[in-house]
């Protein structure tokens, strides 16, 4: 009888470890948006490529969400501003969403110029209202509701995360072509993860794969819904963001 027992519950958890991942398509309705919390998030963002191995290229990213008012309305509004060594990496990014990350305008300024958009029903285009804007008269489809591929460390934190789960999102950035596509991110399990205080933070790994053996992976606190680290590989290129626990300056 406990033979038996044994049996079945290896066979029981041979069965969990091997099922297959449920898919979820995320909608607007999906997200957890009580879960997103107002403030200043500060990343330290690293690149090593492969030619130079012994030089690291570091950048603070500023991610700062807030609930405003905008023409009338309660919206979203995350301002980012990217400061590295090498201005010409420095960016500023503005960017507008319903209160359900619906995407509604989004700008970017850097040394290359303006960007500008709008996300209408069933198109982004290139605003004609902001000046400057380098992407006058852009236009791509959207007949499914895209969401702002820029604003992938704030989403994450509203995802109804779960072990043995692949979320289908359909992210766009802004000014590419194609329009947007459908992106699939898989929770591959969990991890503990160092953290100031001696501590350590359980962590969901999500992961994404790009092709050709490229890819990235996500650590999504289980208790907080944060962001606390990427890992990325591109083209021979490894790029890590870590989220920093204490305050390196306000840079928005």
């Amino acid at each position: 009888m406990k033979k038996s027992l044994i049996l079945v519950g290896a066979c029981l958890w041979y069965g969990l470890a091997n099922a297959t991942p449920d898919t979820l398509q995320i909608k607007a309705a999906d997200l957890r948006m009580h879960q997103l919390k107002p403030g200043l998030r500060q990343y330290m963002v690293t690149i090593r490529k492969p030619d130079k191995p012994d030089v690291l290229s570091q950048s603070l990213w500023n991610r700062d969400v807030r609930l405003e008012k905008y023409k009338g309305k309660d919206r979203l509004v995350i301002r980012q501003s990217w400061v590295g060594a090498d201005s010409t990496t420095n960016r500023r990014i503005f960017s507008i969403c319903e209160s359900d990350f619906t995407p509604v305008y989004h700008t970017s300024t850097s040394f290359r110029g303006t960007a500008a958009f709008e996300f209408r029903q069933g198109q982004v285009v290139g605003s004609d209202t902001t000046q400057h804007n380098a992407f006058k008269g852009f236009k791509v489809e959207s007949p499914e509701q895209a969401f702002n591929w820029e604003l992938d460390l704030e989403f994450f934190e509203t995802l109804p995360l779960k072990a043995n789960t692949v979320y289908s999102i359909n992210f766009y950035h802004p000014g590419s072509r194609p329009g947007p596509a459908e992106k699939l991110y898989e929770v591959i399990g969990s991890e503990k993860i160092p953290t100031p205080g001696n501590t350590q933070t359980d962590c969901w790994k999500l992961r994404t794969e790009y092709g050709n053996g490229n890819y990235a992976i996500f650590w999504i606190s289980k208790k907080g819904h944060e962001v606390l680290k990427m890992e990325e590989e591109f083209n021979g290129a490894i790029r890590h963001k870590v989220k920093l626990s204490t305050s390196a300056g306000k840079y928005i």
